[in-house]
C-alpha cells in the first residue's frame, strides 16, 4: 500500500530545527523556530500557568470529556478577550480547538462547506501553512500584496488597491497582529479602510489572530478584530494561546465567529462542531483549563498580563539593540526597520546564498528568506555576533 506514495520535501521550519539542534557548535543562534525566550535563551513557563496548573491538580476530580465546544467559561473569556465591546455579545460564538492552527483549519472546513466556490486570499508574504491549510479544505488559495521588500513596510497603495477589487466571492485572510513572517504592521486608520471596504464590497475577514499582547497591548492588538467587528456582519478568528500564554505544546486555540444574529451565529457553532466531530471529536482540556483559571481569578489575571508586558517589552529591547548595533556596524540606515516592527519577527529579505551563508559560516539559523526570531538572540553577546554574521553576508 505505501509504496504508492512518492516521496515530499520535508517542512522547511521542521528541518531546519534538526540542523541546529544537531549543530555542535556552541556559539549558534538560533533565530528560526517561533518560540518566545527570555533573556537565558529559554521559553518560561509563565508564574500565573504554575500556579493555575497546581490548582487544577488539587481540584480535579475527572478527565472525562468536556464535550465538543471544549471549555464554555475559557470560550466565553477567549470572546470577550478578543472582540471586547465591538459587537453584541451574542453575535458570536466560540469552539476550543488544539491551537490556533486547529481553528485555522476548523474554520476553513467550515467555511468550505458552503463557500467552496470563493477564492481566498493569504498575504504576501504570509505564514507558510496558510497555503496547505486552505488547499487542504478544498480553496483556490491567491494571494494579495503586502510587503514592500525595498522599505520593509507595508505597501498600503498595493494592499488596498488589490482590495478594493474584492467582493462577495473572496476570503481575506488578516494578520490581526504582529504579521508572519514580515514584522511590518497596520495602523488604527488602514484597519478602519479595510473594515470599511469589507462592509461597502463584500469581501469575508478572516482574521488570524495569533500573538495578542505582542505588539503594543492586548487592548492595541485587538483593533484590527474590533474595527472588522464594528463594521461587519459576519467574519471568523483563529485565535491561539500559544504565545501570549506560552502553552505551546499544550494546543490551546479558539475559533471564533460573529454572525449578523444569534440565530445564524448559533447555527453556524452548529456546523464548526460538526466539523471538530469529524476531525479530532473532542479538544484536549488542560491548557484551557489554565487559560479560564487565569482569566476569571483577579490576581492570577494581572500577574500574567504583567508577564506578558515583561515578554513583550523584552522583544521590543532587542529590536532597538539590534537595529542600534547595525546601524552603527553597516554605517547605514537600511536596518531601522527592525526597531519599527511589532511581534516575535522581522523579515530581512535575504536570498538563498546569504541565508546559507549565515547558517554555514556563522552558525546563525534563519528562516528562508530571512525571517528572524528576535526573541531567538538571548544576550549581548549573541546581538554582536548576529550583527556582524548579518552585515558580513550582506556587504
Amino acid at each position: 500500500m505505501f509504496e504508492k506514495f512518492e516521496a515530499t520535501p520535508q517542512d522547511p521550519i521542521i528541518k531546519l530545527i534538526g540542523m541546529c539542534r544537531d549543530d555542535p557548535r556552541l556559539e549558534k543562534i538560533d533565530v528560526g523556530v517561533g518560540v518566545f525566550r527570555d533573556s537565558n535563551g529559554q521559553t518560561p513557563i509563565m508564574e500565573a500557568v504554575t500556579i493555575a496548573e497546581q490548582r487544577l491538580h488539587k481540584t480535579q476530580t475527572t478527565k472525562s470529556y468536556v464535550g465538543l465546544a471544549g471549555d464554555e467559561v475559557f470560550n466565553e473569556q477567549i470572546g470577550n478577550l478578543v472582540f471586547g465591546q465591538s459587537c453584541a455579545p451574542d453575535r458570536v460564538r466560540a469552539v476550543q480547538t488544539p491551537g490556533g492552527c486547529g481553528a485555522l483549519r476548523m474554520l476553513s472546513d467550515m467555511l468550505f462547506r458552503i463557500a467552496s466556490d470563493r477564492t481566498v486570499w493569504v498575504s504576501d508574504p504570509t505564514w507558510g501553512n496558510h497555503y496547505p491549510i486552505f488547499r487542504q479544505s478544498g480553496f483556490n488559495v491567491q494571494s494579495y500584496p503586502y510587503l514592500d521588500r525595498e522599505t520593509k513596510t507595508v505597501n498600503l497603495d498595493a494592499l488596498m488597491g488589490k482590495l478594493s477589487t474584492l467582493g462577495q466571492n473572496d476570503i481575506v485572510v488578516l494578520h490581526g497582529c504582529c504579521h508572519n513572517p514580515s514584522g511590518a504592521e497596520l495602523e488604527p486608520q488602514n484597519w478602519d479602510e479595510i473594515a470599511q471596504l469589507s462592509a461597502k464590497n463584500g469581501f469575508f475577514p478572516y482574521v488570524d489572530f495569533a500573538y495578542q499582547g505582542f505588539g503594543r497591548s492586548l487592548e492595541d492588538d485587538a483593533y484590527s478584530i474590533r474595527a472588522l467587528a464594528s463594521a461587519v456582519e459576519s467574519m471568523v478568528v483563529a485565535s491561539s494561546c500559544s504565545k501570549n500564554f506560552g502553552l505551546y505544546r499544550d494546543r490551546v486555540g479558539c475559533a471564533l465567529l460573529l454572525g449578523n444574529t444569534p440565530a445564524v451565529s448559533d447555527i453556524a457553532r452548529d456546523h464548526l462542531l460538526i466539523t471538530a466531530r469529524s476531525s479530532y471529536s473532542m479538544p484536549p482540556d488542560h491548557g484551557a483549563a489554565i487559560v479560564a483559571q487565569i482569566m476569571t481569578d483577579t490576581a492570577l489575571r494581572q500577574s500574567w498580563e504583567d508577564e506578558l508586558t515583561g515578554m513583550r517589552e523584552h522583544m521590543l529591547s532587542i529590536r532597538k539593540k539590534l537595529s542600534g548595533r547595525l546601524r552603527e556596524k553597516a554605517a547605514s540606515d537600511r536596518w531601522d526597520f527592525i526597531a519599527d516592527h511589532r511581534g516575535m519577527f522581522s523579515l530581512l529579505v535575504l536570498d538563498d546564498k546569504q541565508v546559507d551563508r549565515l547558517r554555514n559560516d556563522y552558525a546563525v539559523y534563519a528562516v528562508a528568506g530571512g525571517r528572524i526570531n528576535i526573541a531567538g538572540i538571548k544576550d549581548s553577546d549573541q546581538l554582536e555576533r548576529f550583527a556582524d554574521a548579518l552585515v558580513a553576508v550582506t556587504t
